[in-house]
């Protein structure tokens, strides 16, 4: 792994001002967090999964949707990404935690003309873990836009502490998850964008953003013909944070081995913070 993503130190990455942003707001843009050759790794590790894709690949071909979950247990190259970069130290500092756990990671490609929107959500009512510190580093691999379909955010909301109810991504409810009593529908907001402070971010490839996992966001469509969309996810958890198999969460994510209301403390979700030695 080159020195820019193993060895460039947090503090040359977010400084005080970014961390009371991303505690405020509950996201914020972080530049050039992933050197160019690292880019074209994750490239080539992207196009692997789509010619070979996964057992957790979730395709949507109708409207030009790809993506995957948990590659860094499937893929060495991902392994290696999540588990040796800088991503750990810089979320132990972001949400304040004297060790970070790797959760897991996701694709979410959105080929050129694409029309797959993600509905408004916020992610943590689809996991099965509770607790605070739980945080996502969404990483640009190409250039991103408003053509592009560049990801939205509700400025604030993860304070709202409201649990929306989860739904599929695809075009179709075929799939929808299970109705849990506990949660309220999401907000429409593209009825009433004004109503919302939504912000959002132009990215180069190598950078990223930040954000709690009680953001309320989503996304449209990739209008653009000529660029394809590809993010990928990494996700990392806390010292608060509880497994928590509750209804309406995602089965794929679910733990036999970890008991309702214990600690995430298994090599199943490695610390990746303070780095192993």
């Amino acid at each position: 792994m080159s020195d820019t993503v193993l060895d460039r130190p947090a503090q040359e990455i977010v400084d005080d001002d970014t961390i009371e942003r991303f505690r405020a707001d509950g996201v914020v843009a972080l530049r050039n967090v992933v050197d160019a050759e690292w880019v074209e790794r994750l490239r080539g590790g992207v196009a692997a999964e789509m010619a070979n894709p996964s057992p957790t690949a979730h395709a949507y071909e109708s409207t030009g949707f790809f993506g995957s979950l948990d590659l860094w247990r499937l893929h060495p190259l991902f392994s290696e990404f999540v588990t040796q970069s800088r991503l750990g130290e810089l979320a132990a500092a972001m949400f304040g935690s004297p060790v970070v756990r790797m959760y897991y990671d996701q694709l979410f490609v959105k080929e050129p003309g694409s029309s797959q929107p993600v509905p408004w959500h916020n992610d943590q009512p689809y996991w099965p873990i509770s607790g605070r510190q739980v945080m996502s580093f969404w990483i640009a691999l190409d250039e991103v836009d408003a053509t592009s379909g560049r990801v939205e955010y509700v400025r604030g909301s993860h304070a709202w502490d409201r649990w929306f109810q989860p739904r599929t991504f695809a075009p179709t409810n075929a799939h929808d998850y299970k109705r849990n009593p506990d949660y309220e529908p999401a907000p429409d907001v593209e009825a009433d964008r004004d109503a919302y402070d939504i912000v959002s971010f132009d990215l180069q490839p190598g950078d990223a953003v930040a954000f709690w996992a009680m953001i309320l966001h989503g996304s449209r469509g990739n209008s653009n013909r000529g660029r394809a969309r590809r993010g990928y996810a990494v996700r990392y958890i806390g010292t608060d944070v509880r497994y928590d198999p509750r209804v309406g969460t995602a089965e794929a994510l679910h733990y036999a081995e970890l008991e309702p209301g214990a600690p995430m403390e298994t090599d199943h979700y490695p610390i990746v913070w303070p780095r192993p030695t």
